[in-house]
């Protein structure tokens, strides 16, 4: 049931790519010129190209088979879907109204009859889903040292990456970064040899618990090289950087709020005046 729900989101966006009438389509876009909070959450809904639809399907799939893998060891599934939910309904929002405010608003460099759709913001938001239960997950498992040595690996990989793949970086920020996490790792590596074994041992005996986390991260680390991507696309347009980052925010809010309210309630039905006593 679980796997269905989170496979009719892509089923959703195959359908309404193929069989719905072009008169329709038109009214579901975004358009700068006129503006309205119901066309800023059915353009998500759109794509422009069945290569545009296919990466964003594409990328759903592995975002959310991350997460999803990462939410089935938890006693309470419930952040999981508050959150997934969240992201949903306010991402396709926020992200047009904060492209609109920034490209229209501020800097005039759309013009009125600009239109916009995609569904890459709310898998920006989810990638940002993603990224917090990483750092949640690990921090429950194996200490809060280990939440933020993850959380600040992925953000490290991140920027390397862009930096070899992307015109975000200059090619010298590029080669100083990457030199300094080499370094880096060499240092620890050198610094730690005598307890590697002894960790690789306990890695091993963890294999089936880290090899969600070790996946989600390379996910993470990944989709972000891709989103902030500035050159051309295959279709001669520039990828919506502004969209992916406020997406992927979007997703980290709403994530960590939702484990705030969850935390909060459960310490809440914990204390000993709320317990009943039979």
């Amino acid at each position: 049931m679980e796997i269905a729900l989170l496979s009719g989101v892509a089923g959703v966006l195959i359908v309404v790519h193929f069989f719905l009438p072009e008169p329709l389509r038109s009214q579901f876009l975004f358009t700068y010129g006129e503006p309205t909070l119901v066309s800023a959450w059915t353009a998500a809904l759109l794509h422009d190209s069945a290569s545009h639809l296919a990466s964003s399907v594409t990328w759903y799939a592995i975002v959310m088979a991350s997460a999803y893998a990462l939410s089935m060891p938890w006693e309470r599934q419930r952040p999981f879907w508050f959150a997934v939910v969240g992201c949903l309904v306010l991402a396709p929002l926020v992200t047009k109204l904060v492209d609109y405010w920034l490209l229209r608003l501020q800097w005039n460099l759309v013009a009125d009859a600009t239109t916009a759709r995609g569904f890459s913001g709310v898998v920006s938001a989810f990638g940002g889903l993603l990224y917090v239960s990483l750092a949640c997950t690990v921090t429950a498992r194996y200490g809060y040292d280990a939440g933020v040595a993850t959380t600040g690996t992925i953000v490290l990989g991140a920027l390397s990456a862009l930096a070899i793949t992307s015109a975000v970086l200059p090619p010298s920020v590029a080669v100083v970064l990457c030199t300094i996490v080499a370094f880096a790792i060499g240092i620890w590596i050198g610094r730690n040899r005598p307890k590697i074994p002894t960790w690789r041992a306990w890695a091993w005996s963890q294999r089936d618990g880290l090899l969600p986390i070790v996946v989600g991260c390379v996910v993470v680390v990944v989709l972000l090289s891709q989103l902030f991507q500035v050159q051309l696309d295959e279709t001669g347009r520039f990828v919506s950087v502004i969209a992916h980052g406020t997406g992927f925010a979007t997703g980290m809010i709403v994530t960590v709020l939702v484990f705030i309210a969850e935390y909060v309630g459960q310490r809440s039905t914990e204390k000993p005046g709320n317990r009943l006593v039979t």
